[in-house]
């Protein structure tokens, strides 16, 4: 597996852990009102479709089991979904990255 492989699989769990971490201690009220927040996490999940973007298509068939297409696309369109993309399918989708690790041996 090559250097930059490993490179995009640790761009995306970066930006999972910061999106986990910009949003553990939120409410979603808090959440709608902090703008500073919302970008960052837009950003983050910007970071996130243009590593799976820059995956190899035979890493992404190797793993066919995880739903690369959902955060490689365009994005959230509205605040709602940011909130909901940050919570549930973010966590979700770094899980199952991270078992990616394991079968890295070079």
């Amino acid at each position: 597996m090559s250097e930059g492989y490993k490179d995009r699989i640790a761009d995306i769990l970066n930006a999972s852990v910061r999106i986990e971490e910009k949003t553990r201690a939120l409410t979603k009220a808090q959440f709608l009102r902090d703008r500073t927040v919302r970008v960052a996490l837009e950003e983050d999940l910007f970071r996130i479709g243009t590593a799976i973007e820059m995956l190899p298509g035979k890493i992404k068939k190797r793993y066919p089991d995880i739903d690369w297409e959902t955060l490689s696309r365009a994005g959230p369109t509205g605040d709602d979904e940011l909130w909901d993309v940050a919570r549930s399918q973010v966590p979700a989708f770094e899980k199952q990255v991270r078992r990616i690790l394991f079968d890295i041996t070079d």
